[in-house]
């Protein structure tokens, strides 16, 4: 399992992973464009050749935001996710963030266990912040 800077050429494959994990995936325009965002960093799981997994992190001033953690449904339960979570830290540390954000459904329990697990606190709900289906979304906060 090598974990290393998304590129031009795994627009596609993340695109794909994207719209099999999200309801509501980002199109391809959109993360092609990510890829030219100055305040982003993507990151990809690559097993055996293949997208697994990817993440990716926007950083302004001393915040940040995790924007994706994705992996693939029949790769799940075998790291990947815990894996790019800490390559996100260490990116956010790279750039001294103070505070780092995120959203998650408030049904992925799983997600928000690993979360925990790396000292993201619940803060606050954003009710029907997901379509497809309405649900409440749960913002979790690290603090360093």
């Amino acid at each position: 399992m090598v974990v290393r800077e998304m590129t031009l050429e795994d627009v596609e494959a993340v695109y794909q992973l994207s719209s099999a994990c999200f309801s509501e995936p980002w199109s391809l325009e959109s993360i092609k464009q990510e890829m030219a965002n100055p305040v982003a960093s993507y990151f990809v799981a690559e097993q055996d050749d293949k997208i697994v997994g990817y993440s990716g992190l926007w950083h302004v001033l001393d915040e940040g935001e995790v924007i994706n953690i994705a992996v693939s449904s029949k790769n799940r339960r075998q790291g990947i996710g815990t894996l790019l979570l800490e390559r996100l830290l260490e990116e956010a540390e790279a750039y001294k963030l103070q505070v780092i954000h995120l959203e998650v459904r408030e049904s992925n329990s799983a997600a928000q266990n690993l979360y925990r697990r790396y000292g993201f606190k619940a803060i606050a709900v954003r009710k029907g912040y997901y379509h497809k289906p309405v649900e409440d979304a749960v913002i979790m906060a690290y603090n360093r």
